[in-house]
C-alpha cells in the first residue's frame, strides 16, 4: 500500500483487552489474530492499542501474527539463519540501520513481485513443455 493510500483513510483502531481479546472498533466486534492477518493481506491499515494504558502495541501484535504463521507449519518465510542474524543485530551499533534496510528490501520485493511471478511461471512452463496438441 502506498503512502497516499494509507494517508487518505485513518487506520482502523483495534483495542486489546487484559483478557487478550482484540476488539475492532470499526465493526464493533471481537477479532482474532487470523482476522488481523487477513486485514494485512487485504491492505487494511490498523493500529492496536492496549485498552487499559492506551499504549500503541501494533508492533508486538504484528510480531505475534508472524510467530503464529511460522508455527502453523507448511510455509516458513523466515529461515533460521536469518532469525539468528536478526537477533545478532539487537544492541549492535549498526542495529539502527536494520529496520530501514529491511523495509526498503521488502518494498523492492513487493514492487517486483509481479515480475517474479512471471519469471516463475515461465520457468515452470519450461520444465513442463508438453502442451495439448491442437
Amino acid at each position: 500500500m502506498s503512502e497516499t493510500q494509507t494517508s487518505a483513510k485513518a487506520p482502523i483502531t483495534i483495542k486489546k483487552y487484559a483478557n487478550r481479546r482484540l476488539y475492532n472498533t470499526a465493526t464493533s466486534s471481537y477479532v482474532t489474530l487470523d482476522h488481523l492477518s487477513q486485514m494485512v493481506k487485504d491492505g487494511d491499515d490498523f493500529v492496536v492499542y492496549d485498552a487499559k494504558t492506551g499504549e500503541d502495541i501494533t508492533r508486538s501484535v504484528l510480531t505475534q501474527i508472524i510467530v503464529e504463521e511460522e508455527s502453523k507449519g507448511g510455509q516458513n518465510l523466515l529461515p533460521i539463519s536469518f532469525l539468528r542474524q536478526l537477533i545478532g543485530f539487537y544492541g549492535d551499533s549498526l542495529g539502527g540501520l536494520v529496520p530501514r534496510y529491511l523495509e526498503y528490501s521488502m518494498q523492492a520485493f513487493s514492487h517486483n513481485e509481479a515480475q517474479m511471478r512471471d519469471y516463475m511461471r515461465n520457468a515452470l512452463e519450461g520444465m513442463f513443455p508438453l502442451r495439448p496438441v491442437r
